[in-house]
Order: C-alpha cells, then structure tokens, then sequence
C-alpha cells in the first residue's frame, strides 16, 4: 500500500471521526440547551408559588372584609326589624285603643264548633281503637306465609313421590335412576323441612285470622261513627278555614292571641301551610274551649303526656316556632 493511500484512508477516517463527534455535541448541546430550560422553569416556580400566595392573602382579606360588611349589614337590618316590629306593635295597640275599632273574634262563642269537634273527637277515639293498615297488611301475611309454605311442601313431596316411582320401576344402571336419584335427595329434606315449619305457621295463621275478624267486627261496630268524625272534621275545617279568610281580608283587627302567634297576615311564602296551621289551632280552641286571650293554645293540658291532647298541643306548639 502507498504512502498516498494510507494517508487518504486515515484522512476518511479522521472525517468521520469529527462528523460523529459533531453530532454527538450537537446532541449533548440541545440536551444541554432544554435542561437550562427546565432550570430556568423551576427557579421561576418559587416566584409564582410566592406571587400565588400572595393572591390567596388579598382573597382571604377581601372575603373577611366582605364578611364583616355583610355581618353590619344583617346587623343593621336586624335593628330595622327589631324597630319596626316595636312600632308596628305600638300601631297595633294604637289601633285597639282607638274609637270603632273591631276585634274579630275567632273563637266558638255559640258552641256549634265544639260541638262538631266533640263528634271529630269521638270519631278518632274509636279509630284509634283499630288495627292500621300497616298492623292488618302483617297480619294478612301469616296466611300468605302458611299457603307458601304448604304450595312448597306439595311441590317437594311430588318431586319425592315421581322419583321414588322411577327408582321403583327401572333396573340399575337406567339413565333415568340418576336424575331420580338427584330429585329424591334433595326435594326429601326439603319436604321434611317445610313440613317441620307448617304446624307453627298454621298456628300464627289462625291467630291473625282471629284478630283480623275482630277488628273486622269493631269496624262494623263503630263504622257510624267514624265517618261521621271525618264528616264533622272536615265540616268544622273548612268553617274554620272560612271564618279565618273572611276575617284576614277585612278590616277588623285580629285577636291578640292570634297575632302574637301568626303575626297580621299571611306570608308571601307558605302562605297554605301558615293558613292550615292556623286553622288547626282554631280547631285545638274550639275543641278544648280554649279562649286565652293572649295564649294561643292556652296552658298546657293536664294528664297523661301520650294523651290525645297533649300530643296535639305538642304538634301544634313546634309548627308555632315556624311563624312566631
């Protein structure tokens, strides 16, 4: 080999010596260029957590600052109410002071209503004396429970009967025996298991039959008067109702018992619910001859605490908060 052609070969060589190695930096200077990059990102990161910070401080002060506006706010209107309802109160007494001023009365004066509330009264004393609906449905269900029980009983001692007939009539080795014998032993304990079970359900049966029929019979007994209680009820409620809406849309004032507990009016929102809670106060006055003239329900109820009218007095004293 010539000294020209050595030297040529070495020259290729050197070429793509330096072509590799310019690559190679190439590389290394762009991997280079991106992790200054992400380096310059991350040192900005502590100045965007600081700038994020620093938001969140003048949010945090904007809302406290909000806060303790609207907590002046609902503060000051709080004390326009607290003056208003003085000076409405003042009217008010002003107004009953005055000369032809009128004072509905709302209370059962002749004793019409009482009576129909006495007949409301009888009525869901001899209902109470009734299976509900809830106790007949459960009672219903131990029948339900043995015709169950007996339709299963019936179903397995068939399986029994069918299997035992084919192990009786095939010889061994009969591809029906294996199937018989399947069905034999599992419908068996199951026959002698809802068999163990039928006496009891039986039993339980009877004895909700039983009390079905007696509160069968004490319905028919007090049929009269049950619905006439809910004849009278809603004679007396809607009498009650009338009075009510005849006296708000004139120009007598209302009784003060009625204004302390419902104010002068009707709301603009759940004006039903104040008017049927209205009404079921006239209904506990007209029924106990309550004519407190200040009290709405008057003092509470002596006897039992599970009485019908301490029930009632309690229901009606917590729908009271919601309009006092």
């Amino acid at each position: 080999m010539s000294m020209d052609s050595s030297y040529s070969d070495l020259d290729h060589r050197i070429d793509r010596v330096k072509r590799e190695v310019t690559s190679e930096l190439s590389d290394v200077s762009d991997k280079l260029h991106d992790l200054e990059n992400s380096v310059d990102e991350l040192e900005g990161i502590p100045r965007r957590v600081d700038s994020l910070e620093y938001d969140l401080q003048e949010a945090k002060e904007e809302t406290e600052r909000l806060d303790s506006d609207l907590r002046a706010e609902i503060s000051g209107v709080e004390s326009s109410v607290s003056r208003l309802t003085t000076r409405v109160a003042a009217l008010e007494r002003h107004l009953r002071q005055a000369k032809g001023a009128v004072v509905a009365d709302l209370d059962d004066r002749g004793g019409e209503l009482h009576a129909l509330a006495l007949i409301v009264e009888k009525g869901i004393a001899a209902q109470s004396g009734l299976l509900t609906d809830y106790q007949r449905a459960t009672l219903q269900m131990a029948g339900t429970r043995l015709h169950s029980a007996l339709e299963a009983r019936r179903q397995h001692r068939h399986t029994v009967l069918t299997a035992a007939a084919v192990l009786a009539g095939t010889p061994a080795g009969d591809p029906k025996r294996k199937a018989a014998v399947l069905d034999f032993q599992t419908s068996a304990p199951k026959a002698r298991e809802v068999h163990g079970r039928i006496a009891q359900l039986r039993a339980d049966s009877q004895k909700s039959e039983r009390q079905l029929a007696a509160d069968d019979a004490l319905r028919a007994r007090h049929r009269k008067t049950i619905d006439a209680g809910q004849r009278a009820d809603t004679k007396l409620r809607m009498r009650l109702r009338s009075r009510l809406s005849d006296v708000l849309s004139g120009t007598d004032l209302m009784p003060v018992w009625f204004h302390t507990a419902f104010g002068p009016m009707a709301p603009a929102r759940g004006a039903n619910d104040w008017l049927d809670t209205a009404t079921d106060v006239l209904a506990y006055r007209a029924t106990y001859k309550v004519t407190d003239p200040v009290v709405a329900l008057g003092p509470p109820p002596d006897g039992p605490r599970n009485s019908r009218r301490a029930l009632w007095y309690e229901e009606l004293k917590r729908n009271l908060r919601r309009w006092g």
